[in-house]
This record gives structure tokens, sequence and C-alpha cells, in this order.
């Protein structure tokens, strides 16, 4: 096998290693055996060569970089987006990225080049240059501050300089490539646990269907694989029905089946509903929203300040029939968000923090980072979240790329939702009725009757 130039893991269970030969294999997310190889890089159109780094952004979009320069590539037409593309001017990496370092520091200059990247599955990015990486906020669209950092010391066993490629294709682990060699990372142990030699022998472990697929987009059967390995991972614990693996596999519960998780946490941040605080179940639950909660708790977690709870006005019940989204556990109306941040406890609230600022002529959007830099960080990145995992603006496949921005409509719905709306309307009527909460869904409003 041939060094690895840059890899990716693609919603179709696939995983593909690049090389500069402009060949890549692939291989199955699930079962980590390599199904082909010497495949020719004219199989993805658009693409102009192998890349330098391709990294998984979501919403149906990925991004290969060549040198200072990258492309989009879009998953549901399969190939590179036109305006990328000659005669077209090239996108620059300078001018698309925003924060990456420029070498005034001393160090390289990192618009002249990527090595590797990755989609940590949590909002973030990372990627690397020489010994050095950065993490790159989807919802902000921006290096994080307080980057570039060094591999050693903060990525534990991991090649310290020079890494080729990453990727990860959800469940518990990602990889690391450089030169003839691979490395495998346990995200759960954060650290490296098991490397070799990158030869003929090589594969992944196996990680569930799903991993990289949108909450909304999962079937029933890729939803009870994703619950059950969080099951055996420790992340959340099913109260009902009891999980029981199978030598065939998973015996219960049965995909579609609705469960109750208790107690209501994944990975340590709780869901506790606010009319009802002493509740230690989240029941009457879909297996997609179930997969919606706990990355939910990796988005709002994967930088400061530290979650511990979110609060919420409903789950798996709600008002109106009983084929209502809320009612058959496919809808969250998310209302606080605490924890603490340098030590010091916080709560903001979307009704205190959001819904009940003075409305101005003008603006659209009413949370301002000026003056409140944790809500409206928190606010942003759950609403960003909400439209990449859940409805945004169609239903499952109809969700079309561009995602909506705050301030505008869609199927997820906020304080500031469909601003200038007529009275009487409604978009008036939904942005009045969610004043104090985020609303998002996975599948329609209210199921068919049979």
């Amino acid at each position: 096998m041939t060094t690895v130039r840059s890899a990716i893991s693609w919603p179709n269970d696939k995983t593909y290693l690049f090389h500069a030969d402009d060949t890549y294999d692939r291989y199955d997310s699930v079962t980590g055996v390599r199904e082909d190889s010497g495949l020719a890089i004219s199989l993805w159109p658009g693409m102009p060569r192998s890349p330098d780094a391709f990294v998984w952004w979501g919403a149906g979009k990925a991004y290969a970089f060549m040198g200072g320069t990258y492309v989009r590539y879009d998953v549901p037409a399969d190939r590179v987006d036109p305006e990328y593309l000659p005669p077209n001017d090239p996108f620059t990496v300078e001018f698309g990225w925003t924060g990456l370092p420029d070498g005034s520091g001393g160090g390289p200059d990192w618009r002249t080049g990527i090595d590797a990247a990755v989609n940590w599955g949590n909002g973030k990015l990372y990627l690397f240059k020489g010994d050095s990486y950065v993490r790159y906020d989807i919802t902000a669209d921006r290096v994080d501050p307080g980057y570039p950092r060094t591999i050693a010391g903060s990525w534990t066993g991991l090649f310290t300089e020079g890494v080729d490629a990453a990727v990860y294709p959800g469940g518990r682990f990602a990889y690391f490539f450089r030169g003839e060699e691979f490395q495998r990372f346990d995200v759960d142990a954060d650290k490296v646990d098991s490397g070799g030699p990158l030869d003929a022998s090589f594969r992944f472990a196996p990680a569930p269907s799903g991993g990289v697929t949108p909450a909304r987009l999962l079937t029933a059967a890729q939803a009870n694989q994703l619950m059950a390995d969080l099951v055996r991972r420790g992340i959340m614990t099913l109260k009902s029905p009891a999980f029981v693996d199978g030598p065939g596999g998973i015996v219960s519960p049965k995909p579609g089946q609705r469960v109750v998780v208790s107690p209501p946490s994944f990975g340590g941040v709780r869901y506790r509903n606010d009319t009802g605080a002493a509740a230690t179940v989240i029941d009457n639950l879909d297996q997609r929203m179930l997969i919606v909660l706990h990355r939910l708790t990796r988005w709002v977690n994967s930088s400061a300040p530290e979650v511990h709870e979110l609060l919420h006005k409903g789950i798996g019940h709600g008002n109106g029939p009983a084929n209502d989204c809320h009612n058959e556990g496919r809808a969250i109306d998310l209302a606080v968000i605490a924890g603490e941040l340098d030590g010091t406890p916080f709560t903001r609230s979307v009704e205190r923090d959001w819904g009940a600022l003075p409305e101005t002529p003008g603006v659209t959007v009413r949370i301002d980072p000026a003056r409140d830099a944790l809500g409206y960080g928190l606010f942003t990145t759950v609403f960003r979240f909400a439209t990449f995992e859940c409805e945004a603006n169609g239903v499952g496949a109809a969700n079309k790329w561009p995602m909506p921005e705050l301030g505008g409509t869609g199927r997820v719905i906020y304080p500031d939702y469909a601003p200038g709306a007529p009275a009487g309307s409604e978009n008036a009527q939904l942005r009045h009725d969610h004043r104090n909460h985020f609303h998002f869904q996975v599948g329609v409003t209210r199921s068919p009757v049979p």
C-alpha cells in the first residue's frame, strides 16, 4: 500500500484513502474491510487531483485542499460544485478559511497548504500542519482562539509531526496516517491505543452504520446500531426495553421501537424537563432523536464553556394529536443551557437572554456577541447543529444546501424566527410561540394517519 495523502469518511458508510499517484482505496466503514484499491481520482467528478487534505463538513458538503486552493464537493450531486471549477477563479485557503496562521508569528503559513484534516463529529474540524494543529469551528466558520497548538502534549501518543492524513468514521476510533504507518486514536480515552505498519493487512475497526450521516437521514436500523454503540461504550443507559446483545446482533430494542433513557444523560450532560425537574427518565423516545440528543451534547461541549445540563420543555410528549412529532418522540423544545465557565456557574435561558430582549427596527437577530458572547456562542451552536442534524428547510433528503441562517425561516424555530412576518400570519405565530425555546425535529411534523 502506498503512502496515504488524505482520507475521508462518507455518509454512505464508506471510508476513502487517497494516494499521491491520484488513486484511492475504498473501505467499508462498518466492517472495516478494504473493498477496492487503485481506483482513479477521475471517479470523483471535478476533483483536479488527489487532495492533500479532504474533510467532511456536513449538510452534504466536503472540502478538498490542494496546496493553497480548495474545492467543495457536493454529495447529492456527486461532483465538485461548478463554481469551484474553471473558468472560475480558484478558491484560496487564505480567503476562504478564517483565522488560519499566516506565518507572521514565526511558524509556517497555513494558507499555502494543509497536511491533514478531520471532522471530529462535534461541530469542530482539526487541521494539521507540521508539528501543529488548529481547531476550526463549523458554527463560527473560523479557527478557534488560542490556536495553533503543538501536537505534542495535546494528542496523547499521536505522531508529534508530519501527519499525512486523518479520518473519523464515527463510533469510538479515529485514524491517523504518516508515511508507512497508521495510528488508531481512542476517542473515548482521548489517546492513541494502537498502530502499526500501513500494509495490505491494514483494516479499520468496525464502526456503526450512519456514523457521519445526519440524524434526519438515518434509517431505523442505523439509529438502532448507533444507539447500541452508545450503550456498549457506557455513554448512555437504556431503562426500557432492556438492551440485549445476541450472537447475530441486537436483540432488543428493535429498530423503530421507542425507548426510555435513564438517567437522562449522555456522556455526563443531563437533559432535564424545566417543568418536571425531578424526572429521572427521557421516555417515549424515537431512536433517531436519541442520536440527536447525544450529538447535541458533543457539539455544545466541544470547547469552553463546560455544559452540564440542557433544560427542555418536552421531548417525548406534547400537546396535539398522537401522531405529532413531540408525541412520537421525534422533537425537542430546548429552553436553557447550564454549566460552568472558568469555574463559575452560568445559565443561558432562551427566553430571558434572547426572546425577552427588546426588538429594534432593522435588527433581525437580537442576540449579540458584543453584549453576551457566551449566550451568542451557545445559541448559535445549537441552531447550526439543528440545521445540520435535524429538518432544516425540508424533510429528509429534501433538505438542500445552503442550510438556513439565523433570522430566516425553516424547520428550526426560535425567538427571532421569520422577522418582519405580518401580524396574524403563521410565521408570526410561530415566532411568538417559540420566544422561550428552540424547536427542532426529525421527520414530518405529523405522521400520516393510517
